[in-house]
């Protein structure tokens, strides 16, 4: 007798991965992997994909699947799911479901018979103008990595450094990891065009280091010996009554309205200034003459390991909008890595991050789990946080296996409590039985964008 393990499609624990149902010798349609089926589930029915096909049979009463559908994934795409649970700690249903036909915001500009390339842009606001000017591709954001194309022979992932590209929903993947798995599958062709890359993409891939445009840096602290504590340092005001095309960028949400309120306070002229966040860097081909960073320090002081590569990142977006000059404003103009910016070469940046990084095991010299927990009650968090402190305490090594103690995260939501655990180690094969150890509201990030 054959059996098959199933995905099924229905809420359920996500440490039951897979159920073994029977396959029934008269059934009208084979049975195969990839294939959407329908099972007994408890007291009712339910539908699922085939995971694999065995002849082991279970130690177990098993139930026979009732029905055959159609096949819904490939042998590429089933092997890719199976990459995926291993690397994200994911469940076999959430690493089929997120190829599904129908996910992410793509365009088609022709037929798709005759489409031979997917170009994946950073964000959703960029996808309809990148398919104006390249009609013969498929273009998307980063879900359109699992578009299935009958001809298709090549990935193209713009700026593959960009954190939009790591998915915030289960099973969290990173979709120029997806994008590198699926051309190795397949046999396609595959083009990283990075801008400013990432510390462990320069270190794995053996990258050039990035050249930028050298940013002016204003000292706050001297701003504040002369009496201006506000974010209207000299050389802003100075723009602003010239009337010189100028953008403002403030990276922290909370701060934008205080420092529009300051730049009101001057008598600015409206229509040569202009304010923007994060945001801006959706919007392509925008330009101005000068870029003035606000807040920068908002980003150097914060706790976690990626911010001073975000910072250089950030700059290195702003002197592409700025014609002629960027202005960095801190108050530790004194900082090494203000130095380098200020050189235009990140040479010693890069140095720098790859030896701190090896010291305190980050990626990419070892695997960085997240693990997320939420409650409205804040004693059950904790008692729940410590819980798995012990238990992945039990596992630690000072060598392979560093566990922190239970942290609340940076951003807080009304009602709830969040409280995070970081893991690093070594050995990533260490952390395969941890999705059955924990319990299942947890979140399970790997390798996360921040730690906050």
């Amino acid at each position: 007798m054959l059996f098959a393990e199933i995905a099924v499609d229905t809420y359920q624990d996500p440490r039951k991965k897979l159920f073994t149902y029977q396959i029934p010798a008269d059934l009208a349609t084979p049975v195969e992997p990839g294939a959407q089926v329908t099972v007994p589930f408890g007291r009712r029915t339910a539908e699922g994909y085939v995971w694999q096909v065995t002849r082991k049979t279970p130690p177990f009463p098993t139930k026979p699947i009732q029905s055959v559908k159609k096949r819904i994934f490939s042998d590429k795409q089933l092997q890719l799911a199976k990459w995926m649970t291993k690397r994200y700690l994911a469940s076999p249903l959430e690493c089929l479901k997120c190829q599904l036909i129908g996910k992410g915001e793509r365009a088609f500009r022709t037929n798709p018979e005759k489409i031979t390339t997917i170009i994946l842009v950073p964000s959703a606001a960029q996808v309809r103008i990148w398919a104006l000017t390249h009609p013969q591709a498929l273009i998307g954001s980063r879900s359109a990595v699992f578009s299935q194309l009958p001809h298709l022979k090549k990935i193209v992932v713009e700026e593959p450094e960009n954190w939009n590209y790591k998915d915030e929903r289960a099973p969290y993947y990173h979709a120029k990891e997806i994008a590198q798995k699926r051309a190795e599958l397949e046999g396609l062709e595959l083009e990283l065009h990075y801008q400013i890359p990432r510390v462990e993409d320069l270190e794995k891939e053996k990258l050039k280091v990035p050249q930028i445009r050298p940013p002016k840096i204003v000292n706050l602290s001297r701003e504040r010996l002369s009496g201006n504590f506000t974010f209207v340092s000299q050389p802003l005001a100075d723009l602003l009554g010239a009337r010189k095309n100028t953008i403002v960028y403030v990276n922290s949400r909370e701060l934008r309205e205080e420092i529009k309120t300051e730049i009101a306070k001057v008598g600015a002229d409206r229509n040569t200034f202009e304010i923007f966040g994060p945001e801006i860097f959706s919007f392509m081909g925008k330009e101005t003459d000068y870029v003035v960073w606000a807040d920068s320090d908002t980003l150097l002081n914060l706790p976690d390991f990626r911010a001073h590569e975000k910072l250089v990142w950030t700059v290195g977006k702003l002197t592409r909008i700025a014609k002629k000059t960027v202005y960095l404003q801190t108050a530790f103009p004194q900082h090494p890595l203000f130095a380098d910016l200020a050189s235009g070469n990140l040479e010693n940046f890069y140095r720098r991050e790859v030896r701190n990084r090896k010291e305190f095991l980050f990626p990419p010299f070892a695997t960085l789990v997240k693990l997320s927990y939420a409650a409205r009650n804040s004693v059950k968090a904790h008692l729940e946080a410590e819980r798995i402190q012990d238990y992945l305490e039990e596992k630690a090594n000072q060598k392979t296996f560093l566990v922190s103690p239970p942290y609340e995260s940076f951003s807080k939501t009304p009602g709830k409590v969040q409280l995070h655990v970081a893991v690093r180690t070594t050995q990533p094969e260490l952390l395969a039985k941890l999705p059955e150890a924990i319990n299942p509201d947890w979140r399970i990030e790997v390798d996360p964008e921040s730690l906050l």
